[in-house]
């Protein structure tokens, strides 16, 4: 339950979000191309994306100087995952069926109540 808190703390920065949205059209980008989109300083950025990183949710790999960063899809798909297992979703088929089952109940009472 831990790793939910924390992944959800991390994700509840605007400015997180934000860079998550730059990141999610797939691309692999350097901190100076994210910065392009925000009106935040390199520092800052630089501590956002420090906490990404250490909570797996982006990826960084460092080549020379320079550090390039992406979603890291597996761990965004294991927490849907996580979150997924907190709540019971019926297939489309079992409702059917139970529908069913409980019309067919009816009609046999109504049939018993019309027969006295």
């Amino acid at each position: 339950m831990e790793n939910v808190n924390s992944f959800f703390e991390v994700l509840s920065d605007p400015t997180r979000m934000q860079i998550l949205s730059i990141l999610s059209e797939g691309k692999t980008l350097r901190a100076k191309d994210i910065l392009e989109h925000l009106k935040i300083s390199q520092p800052t950025l630089s501590h956002h994306m420090q906490l990404l990183v250490s909570e797996n949710i982006v990826l960084a790999n460092k080549i020379g100087r320079e550090c390039f960063y992406k979603i890291n899809e597996t761990s965004i798909l294991s927490m849907i995952s996580t979150l997924k297992s907190f709540v019971s979703v019926k297939d489309e088929n079992e409702k059917e069926e139970k529908k069913e089952k409980k019309d067919k109940k009816k009609k046999k009472k109504d049939k018993k109540e019309k027969n006295k």
